[in-house]
């Protein structure tokens, strides 16, 4: 995904999340985003350089990337 296409998603959700109704939804997401902001991940350096890597490489075009259902739908045919 290139820088644009998350700016474009993030402004999605952004949209998404103003016009928003169902208050326990809202309430989910406050939990999901102070959840997120206390935990830690230790990723080892090996695998963030691998990660950026291939992000670098999706960027340049070298490789191409798919959506999750189509990555789905390809898994469980078999």
């Amino acid at each position: 995904m290139t820088t644009r296409d998350l700016q474009a998603e993030k402004l999605d959700l952004i949209s998404w999340i103003t016009q928003l109704q169902d208050i326990s939804l809202i309430e989910k997401l406050k939990k999901l985003r102070h959840k997120n902001s206390t935990d830690t991940v230790n990723i080892p350096e090996w695998q963030q350089e691998e990660v950026n890597k291939r992000l670098k490489s999706i960027e340049k075009g070298e490789h191409s990337t798919r959506s999750w259902d189509e990555a789905k739908k390809d898994i469980f045919k078999k």
